[in-house]
């Protein structure tokens, strides 16, 4: 992702989270996703996302962000995933997931864990997800566990 697509991956985002009223949940509003994805691009923060998008004929029709988790060193976070509603249903958000996914099992051991919080816990079930007992939209999966039908082998 370039610093000139922020603008571009906001509205993204915001559209696949936006409530039935016109908000957003907070943790995507404008001024803390821009801080967090012009953070991505210039790679200032040592906790700083890794942002994945998807292009379809020069429009980003998905996005996928991912950091290390700051409760854990072994842990690791999606911190944002969305397809447009548009291009849902046809694959390109679980790919960018696996894609995602098989970047954090690369760099990391493979104790290390990955947790993710959720409003689609099947799309993380099937990739070896399990929801944590207080809380059912937040996910957990071991590196060692993980499915990534789209892109094993890579």
């Amino acid at each position: 992702m370039a610093r000139d697509d922020v603008p571009e991956v906001i509205d993204l985002l915001q559209s696949c989270h936006r409530r039935p009223d016109g908000t957003v949940p907070p943790r995507y509003g404008e001024s803390h996703l821009r801080r967090m994805l012009y953070d991505a691009t210039a790679a200032i923060c040592p906790h700083g996302s890794n942002v994945l998008v998807a292009v379809v004929d020069g429009d980003i029709v998905g996005v996928v962000a991912y950091r290390s988790a700051f409760i854990s060193a072994l842990g690791w976070e999606i911190a944002y995933w969305g397809t447009s509603p548009r291009h849902q249903g046809h694959g390109v958000g679980g790919r960018l997931l696996d894609a995602a996914l098989t970047q954090i099992r690369h760099g990391a051991a493979p104790d290390h864990f990955v947790l993710v919080r959720t409003a689609h816990p099947a799309a993380f079930a099937r990739r070896g997800f399990h929801p944590l007992p207080d809380d059912a939209a937040l996910m957990r999966a071991s590196l060692r566990d993980l499915r990534l039908s789209a892109l094993e082998g890579c």
